[in-house]
């Protein structure tokens, strides 16, 4: 994870700018006591936590198994108008269709 961790002046400290400093670490925690050790007698507070961008990329864009998916809704929703906007053909086919695959079983048994 990412931290941004905001830096204010102690009581023993003479004044200075606030600053943001991004730190990685695996818990804030970890990421304040390594700004603090950097700046001792500072307050300082985590503002914000964001994952990486190596750990973001897989989790926040299409990777093949979203692709292929978003792939397969978009042909059945293509299939969907396709057979609400020329009902007129499709109608006609798969009653024929369903016609010969029932008398296929009627007439083996």
């Amino acid at each position: 994870m990412i931290y941004d961790i905001e830096v204010r002046p102690g009581p023993d400290t003479d004044f200075f700018q606030y600053y943001t400093e991004t730190v990685e670490a695996q818990t804030s925690h970890d990421a304040i006591a390594r700004v603090q050790r950097r700046n001792p007698g500072c307050h300082v507070r985590c503002t914000n936590s964001y994952n990486s961008s190596d750990q973001s990329s897989s989790s926040s864009s299409f990777d093949g198994g979203d692709g292929f998916g978003m792939l397969v809704l978009g042909l059945i929703v293509f299939a969907i108008w396709l057979v609400v906007e020329y009902w007129f053909f499709v109608l006609p086919i798969a009653i024929i269709i369903f016609g010969g695959w029932i008398y296929s079983k009627t007439r083996d048994s």
